[in-house]
């Protein structure tokens, strides 16, 4: 987003609940530093140029501890052209001695900074996170900056992330998808909570260690470099679900992307020419587990599936927990893709068709991508 001369801040605000009488109390020593659940950078959206943290205030008062982190990207005019480029994004989280999941979420202040007489707009939700949510947005200054505001409670947790200078296409999608990171972080129960105390920084779930369905068998998996050539069998067709929306849309347009043999990069976010992120097809926990079911024209025996992953922590892009494939599951460790790569994870089979299905099981939390399915018949 373009401006004169234009500095984005945000001024913090506390929100005061009142907390229902049936709620369960936990005083305000034995919360945890709020911000071990808030946005960091590597997690932001890729602008073009590097965030900065320009704010980073706690503080705790009767009632509730408070994390404030805002972060900039700005770009400055050059060439004599008095144009400079900002996004800004902030985060709060608040935590309460009391549930305050049942009240209502508060307007959006009027004034922010030294900006009068803002107009909000509830927007539409398509999508609830926490206890109860809204979204709003506005347009400040001379060039009607967009500004998109997101609140959400869940539990003792009142979370809001702001985005400034995001055009309108695109900030729902990162204003979800920042908050489902913040939301898959907060405890689910006051135990929980009050265990956070000890917690340093965020931390990824431990991974699930699930038993095999065929305990005498010991299935094997390997990862083999991109480009290896292998015989492909190409299903008739397949079934999955759609994939979701976060930073960009990864979902499979055509019914035929799992299969099409185009294969994504290191970098989750290139476009190959079909578009940004087009090879890949996403799926958050929300969709537990991933169920593919692929369909081929006769009875054959398969030697293996290859499957095309891509682990990213920063994005909460991780490698599925468990693979289970024609019944037999495949227990994975979170680095068997290395961070910040995609790679051909091959499960040996073999399997028999003329179905074969593939399902995905969730590392706890955040997304798992898959651009392609392969399938190596017995010679």
């Amino acid at each position: 987003m373009k401006a004169t001369r234009f500095v984005l801040f945000l001024l913090p605000f506390l929100i005061v609940a009142c907390a229902s009488a049936r709620s369960v109390q936990i005083p305000v020593a034995e919360l945890p530093d709020p911000s071990i659940y808030a946005l960091s950078i590597p997690e932001l959206p890729q602008v073009g140029f590097p965030w900065r943290q320009t704010y980073n205030q706690s503080t705790t008062e009767a009632g509730y501890k408070w994390a404030y982190e805002a972060y900039q990207a700005y770009q400055p005019g050059s060439l004599g052209v008095d144009l400079e480029t900002a996004f800004a994004i902030n985060n709060d989280v608040v935590l309460y001695e009391t549930d305050v999941s049942r009240q209502d979420l508060p307007q959006p202040p009027q004034s922010i900074g030294e900006i009068e007489d803002i107009s909000w707009i509830t927007v539409a939700q398509t999508q609830k996170l926490g206890d109860k949510s809204q979204i709003w947005k506005a347009a400040i200054g001379d060039l009607l900056t967009p500004v998109w505001w997101l609140e959400f409670y869940q539990g003792h947790a009142y979370v809001r992330i702001s985005l400034l200078g995001f055009p309108d296409q695109i900030a729902p999608a990162y204003l979800y998808r920042l908050g489902d990171i913040v939301a898959s972080r907060l405890p689910r129960s006051a135990d929980a909570l009050r265990s956070d105390i000890a917690t340093q920084v965020a931390t990824q779930p431990s991974p699930t260690s699930l038993p095999a369905s065929n305990p005498g068998a010991i299935p094997s998996t390997q990862v083999v470099p991109a480009g290896t050539p292998q015989t492909t069998l190409i299903p008739l067709n397949y079934t999955a679900p759609a994939g979701n929306t976060g930073m960009v849309t990864f979902i499979d347009e055509t019914g035929s992307q799992l299969t099409d043999g185009i294969k994504g990069t290191d970098d989750i976010l290139a476009d190959q020419g079909s578009g940004t992120a087009y090879e890949w097809v996403g799926w958050t926990e929300l969709t537990e587990p991933v169920t593919l079911t692929f369909t081929f024209e006769g009875d054959y025996r398969i030697a293996s599936v290859e499957i095309g992953l891509y682990h990213r922590d920063g994005l909460g892009v991780f490698v599925p927990a468990v693979v289970t494939i024609n019944g037999v599951d495949y227990t994975l460790s979170a680095e068997d893709v290395p961070n910040n790569q995609r790679k051909d994870v091959v499960f040996n089979g073999p399997f028999n068709g003329p179905e074969v299905q593939v399902v995905l099981q969730h590392r706890g939390r955040g997304w798992i991508m898959v651009d392609e399915v392969h399938f190596t018949p017995e010679e």
